[in-house]
């Protein structure tokens, strides 16, 4: 019996530790790593945060409560030996002042969430009242992110660029199916339907690098759907926007196999589905590449933006992420390996 007990405590253990690595600090298994819910870098996180706590300990309290009540009575009032010879005690039904005080009790703690619940909703949906807003468009594809800054004349993909300190409303549509918007350390998840039109706004009060990810099952490689917030101060900030504004240059004549993947990039019909800005490519199914060499990602945030790693995907697109439109281009499928370098070539010279 004890062996058996054994075993199945290890065997709990085994599967709930399953996905943790060892950490020198415990806080940071708790924390949960790039997509945190628990360390947050914003109001919007935090209050949300803050929202969790709150109904964490009054459930907690609920829970130790009744169940402790539970576990006296079982215990306190269990049948003994000889108790069946004895007649059962006197049957009650009903204490008027016991009820009345659990409704009171039970309207109380729901009170207790309810407050902070209802001014998180209005303050997390009132836009804020905020002259310096920074307005980005985001639409939703199978599977990845097209991000534009209406006044700023600037669209990019998969990485979006925010300032520290500053609101920042989103704007979100979805191409095709659902999609769900979400940065864990900066706001919760909003939904992005078809055919309608949702938004969020959030703040990044540190400077850094934050994960976003789509929230809602959209296909085969929704788990694949992922993006980068990068939070820079104005000064960098207006430095990007800067940089996105100006065209894509032409490979130097010097470095003959990014001229020819250039060239190959406009014989392969690459152009009919991206966008490099001053090369008259101008394609809308697949994400903006004007400075594509200066991303950190490749693939939705699938992988480090490394010549290793855009061989691998222009080699094998189902691969690397399964259901993409690539994958499907009869073009991208008979690349020759030679070929896939001088594309890679001139595709990490678009700074």
């Amino acid at each position: 019996m004890r062996q058996s007990i054994r075993l199945a405590v290890f065997g709990s253990l085994m599967v709930l530790f399953a996905g943790c690595g060892v950490l020198d600090n415990p806080m940071e298994w708790f924390r949960g790593g790039n997509q945190s819910t628990f360390d947050v870098k914003g109001p919007v996180a935090r209050q949300q945060l803050d929202l969790f706590y709150v109904t964490l300990w009054v459930t907690l309290f609920i829970f130790v409560t009744v169940g402790g009540v539970l576990a006296y009575t079982t215990f306190r009032f269990r049948q003994r030996p000889g108790d069946s010879d004895n007649p059962p005690p006197a049957q009650t039904h009903g204490h008027p002042l016991v009820e009345i005080g659990l409704i009171a009790g039970a309207v109380f703690l729901l009170v207790i969430i309810a407050v902070p619940t209802v001014r998180a909703i209005y303050d997390i949906y009132e836009v804020p009242d905020d002259d310096d807003m920074l307005v980005i468009d985001v639409t939703a594809y199978q599977y990845w992110w097209a991000f534009d800054y209406p006044d700023e004349d600037v669209t990019t993909a998969n990485e979006v660029a925010i300032p520290v300190g500053r609101k920042v409303k989103f704007n979100l549509r979805t191409f095709d199916v659902i999609h769900s918007f979400w940065v864990p350390r900066l706001a919760g998840k909003i939904d992005m339907i078809p055919n309608r039109s949702n938004w969020l706004w959030l703040q990044a009060d540190e400077p850094g690098q934050y994960w976003g990810q789509c929230a809602e099952f959209c296909g085969e490689s929704h788990a694949n759907m992922k993006f980068r917030v990068f939070a820079y101060e104005e000064d960098e900030f207006q430095e990007w926007i800067e940089h996105q504004r100006s065209d894509a240059l032409e490979p130097d004549d010097d470095d003959e196999l990014a001229v020819e993947g250039a060239d190959l990039f406009r014989r392969r019909g690459c152009m009919g589905c991206h966008t490099v800005q001053g090369t008259g490519a101008a394609g809308m199914a697949g994400p903006e590449l004007t400075h594509f060499g200066s991303r950190k990602t490749l693939g939705a945030g699938m992988a480090d933006n490394t010549e290793e790693n855009l061989f691998r995907w222009m080699r094998d697109p189902d691969g690397f992420k399964p259901g993409n439109l690539m994958a499907l281009d009869p073009q991208v499928q008979n690349l020759t390996d030679e070929e896939i370098e001088a594309l890679v070539a001139y595709m990490k010279s678009l700074k």
